[in-house]
């Protein structure tokens, strides 16, 4: 497959873990073969070479399409498997962030844990595993806002509810999954209940990944961090006779990839305002940052990162299906792309949002959803990993609308930021993780009066239902309980402190806990002499493309 980089695609990171070595770690910024080394290579070859008995000269190959990563398999002298999918010789396999890649055989193996963001040289830590102790609770570093909403939940700990059980039982360590919100993953594959554990399984829960090494777990979250969409508003105005208006301000928080969040706010309260800052279409005083790149300052790349759905679409009426979603393409992807790159693109984006029926009719033809998914379709022919909707369901019935979220919902799960305004939200609501909501103080300026899960902010506004927490913040006047100061300073409070608990832990390590709540030390790998060893191997000509992990596996 050939490379299509274009301005969609950041550096990459392949990890291989060889039980009895440290892990190595690879910088994947273009196509690049993986394979055995041969006697005689060259530092600027296309090749992650590997010393490994196992693997064949040409195992696989990596490369980029149209903002995906790829994983080619091109041998059959092993097996390779990828989150336990036997993968067979030239299939072409989608990598996402935490991808396990296996090669076995015999009774060889080796592990590859492919990235879709390369961070540097970064620390990984160890805490051994005690059948004496038997049972250690790991946790996400994922951070909520409101993790201990509900006062009767106990709150010694402070971890979010992303939570997992290691336990020593019947001659085998197993992972147990607590009632998390996201789900335990081992090798992408999401657990139900309990799973006996083998050698060098990749265990996920929300945003940290551990490594199972028999007698310990490794892990580091900093090298699996995803591109977050930081949001820090200090305020968005504008002037009229020579007056100056203040229409949002002090809305600070951060979206994870893979949510899908409702933004939630009563007339006048400032959602499209709030939108308009986030994609740059009206900057604010503000920094918004996608990943290492700023929404303002890097617009160049990042326009390829959004896709933004206004609520009136722009279609031309007198084109067809497939003519629209041709220009848009056009207009859209890199001019790296070939004619062949972009039909393949727009084949698959007419597959997923059902249009592929309907491709040579005009737009004026169609029906009210078939429109609105076209409408979304133009924006994600180019891939982009952040999507804001503006009531892409109104004028909707219930069943088209439902159809049309759960197609956004399908958006969010490959691991992208969809946000979306909408006013009938607690008919799809079981759709949504997270939930802004923004109202007006008594200055008539929005502001942030909660950011958290659906259920949280059921608790913190003591309502059902969303519809119910609009009335509760919007002002007596417009028919509301005018509680929105309260919720406000409220919200505001607890930010407040989680920002100091969040100081004042920094240098602690919560991820493992045994099972009377008492946090396991974890040890930094020494590895300077793996480090030494790799010099003098680099002395002799060894051509790799990164460095190491600091990780010792013994």
């Amino acid at each position: 497959m050939s490379e299509k980089k274009g301005g969609l695609v950041e550096p990459a990171k392949i990890i291989v873990i060889k039980i009895g070595n440290d892990p190595e770690q690879f910088k994947v910024e273009k196509e690049l073969e993986i394979g055995k080394q041969s006697l005689f290579h060259f530092k600027n070859e296309d090749k992650i070479s590997l010393v490994y008995p196992l693997l064949d000269k040409s195992q696989g190959k990596l490369s980029h399409f149209l903002g995906d990563w790829h994983y080619k398999n091109l041998t059959e002298a092993n097996v390779t498997t990828i989150n336990d999918q036997v993968v067979s010789l030239n299939s072409d396999t989608v990598l996402k962030n935490g991808d396990v890649i296996r090669i076995t055989k015999d009774d060889d193996m080796l592990i590859f844990v492919f990235l879709t963001k390369f961070v540097g040289n970064l620390e990984w830590k160890r805490v051994h595993l005690s059948k004496e102790q038997q049972i250690y609770h790991i946790y996400s570093h994922v951070s909520e806002y409101l993790s201990k909403v509900d006062s009767q939940e106990p709150s010694g700990s402070g971890e979010s509810d992303h939570h997992a059980i290691v336990r020593y039982k019947d001659g085998s360590w197993q992972v147990e999954d607590v009632d998390t919100t996201r789900g335990v993953f081992v090798n992408q594959n999401k657990i139900e209940g309990t799973k006996v554990l083998n050698l060098y399984d990749v265990i996920n829960i929300g945003g940290t990944h551990f490594v199972f090494v028999g007698d310990y777990l490794a892990y580091n979250h900093e090298t699996f961090k995803s591109n977050d969409l930081e949001i820090h508003i200090q305020e968005r105005s504008v002037r009229s006779m020579f007056k100056k208006q203040v229409l949002l301000k002090d809305i600070n928080l951060k979206i994870e990839p893979g949510n899908m969040v409702l933004i939630l706010g009563g007339s006048g309260a400032g959602k499209t305002t709030f939108i308009n800052a986030v994609t740059g279409y009206e900057k604010a005083k503000a920094e918004i940052k996608h990943g290492d790149l700023s929404v303002y300052n890097d617009y160049e790349k990042m326009k390829y990162n959004i896709g933004m759905v206004p609520q009136q679409d722009l279609l031309r009426g007198d084109d067809t299906v497939i003519m629209t979603l041709t220009n848009a393409a056009e207009m859209r992807l890199p001019t790296s792309s070939t004619s062949a790159d972009r039909k393949e693109r727009i084949k698959n984006t007419l597959e997923l949002f059902g249009l592929d029926s309907v491709k040579n009719e005009l737009v004026d033809k169609l029906s009210g959803g078939q429109r609105k998914r076209l409408s979304i379709a133009v924006e994600f022919v180019a891939n982009p990993s952040l999507f804001i909707l503006d009531e892409p369901d109104s004028g909707l019935d219930g069943v088209m609308a439902r159809d049309l979220m759960k197609q956004l919902r399908h958006i969010a799960d490959q691991k992208k930021i969809v946000m979306v305004i909408t006013h009938t939200p607690d008919r799809v609501i079981d759709l949504f993780d997270k939930v802004i909501v923004l109202a007006k103080n008594s200055s008539r300026t929005g502001q942030l009066a909660f950011y958290g899960s659906i259920d949280e902010a059921r608790k913190f506004f003591d309502k059902p239902t969303m519809e119910d927490i609009i009335l509760a913040i919007n002002s007596e006047g417009e028919g509301g309980e005018g509680r929105a100061d309260l919720f406000i300073e409220k919200f505001a409070k607890l930010q407040a402190e989680k920002a100091q608990a969040d100081a004042s832990a920094k240098s602690d390590d919560e991820s493992v806990k045994t099972d009377d709540g008492i946090t396991v030390e974890a040890e930094t790998f020494d590895t300077e002499h793996h480090k030494k060893e790799k010099t003098a191997e680099d002395n002799t000509g060894e051509a790799t493309n990164g460095e190491i992990v600091d990780i010792g596996i013994v």
